[in-house]
């Protein structure tokens, strides 16, 4: 991946996702195993074109320290819930990358629908809060089905 494509991804998130204050990365622990992409991605951090882009909108990047895995466990997790239903559908398929981005569209909308509040059984209470109210996505009435 060049520093354009990266940035281009990072765009792509941020324009999804607003901008951000701080992005923790573990890339010790992640490309550990493999030192060219290791040497790569730093490449790409200290790449002068990323550095005034991420300046500019006042992002810092934090790294967690290697071999500390709790400090990753909360978005480790969050990678468990993508993966479970990314399984599920796809079982062993290969796809293009225009194949599979509706698909991780459909699992973003399953995951982000979960409800992170007790659900009531009475129809009057009100509907559970779930981690689209938060992100303010606007799909918290999709039609997506959301069992597996």
């Amino acid at each position: 991946m060049s520093t354009k494509c990266f940035l281009l991804a990072f765009r792509r998130f941020l324009s999804r996702r607003g901008n951000c204050k701080v992005i923790y990365c573990d890339y010790d622990r992640t490309f550990k195993a493999a030192q060219t992409e290791l040497a790569y991605f730093t490449k790409i951090l200290k790449d002068s074109k990323f550095q005034n882009f991420v300046t500019d909108i006042g992002i810092h990047w934090r790294f967690i320290v290697e071999r500390a895995p709790l400090w990753g466990g909360f978005y480790e997790r969050l990678v468990k819930t993508v993966k479970e239903p990314l399984r599920k559908i796809l079982g062993m398929a290969l796809l293009t990358f225009e194949e599979l981005t509706p698909i991780l569209s459909e699992v973003e909308i399953i995951v982000n629908n979960r409800p992170l509040t007790y659900v009531e059984s009475d129809p009057g209470e009100p509907e559970p809060l779930t981690p689209a109210h938060f992100l303010e996505l606007g799909y918290g009435d999709s039609k997506i089905p959301c069992t597996f």
